[in-house]
């Protein structure tokens, strides 16, 4: 049992070590292309609106900055506490942590995509929704 135990937990943990990387990407889009420039053709932003969006996306990064070293850390923490068979009660405080880090994540993101959406006309509205649509992938998905 107490073998099981530890396999799910080593599970857990492998899988939130997957998991930050994915949520704590920032504006940029995948394969190190920018993010912003593919919303500005892609919707014709105008001047002003790239101008806007820009200092949205570098406050949203600056943000997560601090919460990305904090997940690191938390993550650190867990695959410390596998290797010494912590207990359950550890388990739970350090996965508490490294959610509530994850969280914060999520909230930026989050308010940054509502603010650059606010930006948008409707017709622009209309065709990031369209793209937002598809799901996630290069280009797509909820997140500017």
């Amino acid at each position: 049992m107490n073998q099981v135990k530890n396999r799910m937990i080593t599970a857990v943990a492998a899988a939130l070590l997957c998991a930050v990387p994915l949520a704590a990407q920032g504006p940029r889009g995948a394969g190190g292309g920018n993010r912003l420039d593919f919303l500005a053709g892609y919707l014709s932003l105008t001047e002003a609106q790239k101008t806007q969006a820009k200092a949205i996306f570098d406050a949203a990064a600056t943000a997560s900055e601090t919460a990305r070293g904090q997940a690191q850390t938390a993550n650190e923490a867990l695959r410390t506490a596998v290797k010494a068979n912590a207990t359950d009660a550890e388990f739970d405080r350090l996965g508490a942590a490294l959610g509530a880090v994850e969280g914060q994540m999520a909230a930026i993101q989050a308010k940054a995509s509502a603010k650059f959406y606010a930006l948008l006309t409707a017709e622009q509205k209309a065709k990031y929704d369209e793209m937002s649509s598809r799901g996630p992938g290069p280009g797509r998905g909820p997140r500017p």
